[in-house]
């Protein structure tokens, strides 16, 4: 699992039950991709289907570009 520190709050990838990795804020999967890095590559794009993120495009200059700047744990 992976986490970011965002200006909403906590994201978190995370692997679901079915194998994909999910982007987790709030208690909600908000979607889910193959590999962790295409993820985290939604989140930097803001391309996740979740408004409270996505809405946020262009205005998070320290958003991570790549999975190695997550958290892992």
């Amino acid at each position: 699992m992976w986490k970011y520190e965002s200006p909403i709050g906590t994201l978190f990838i995370k692997r679901l039950p079915n194998g994909l990795y999910g982007l987790v804020y709030d208690g909600t999967v908000w979607e889910a991709c193959d590999t962790p890095q295409a993820e985290a590559d939604n989140v930097y794009m803001h391309y996740t289907g979740c408004y409270d993120w996505d809405r946020l495009d262009g205005q998070v200059p320290d958003a991570p570009t790549d999975l190695s700047e997550w958290e892992r744990f």
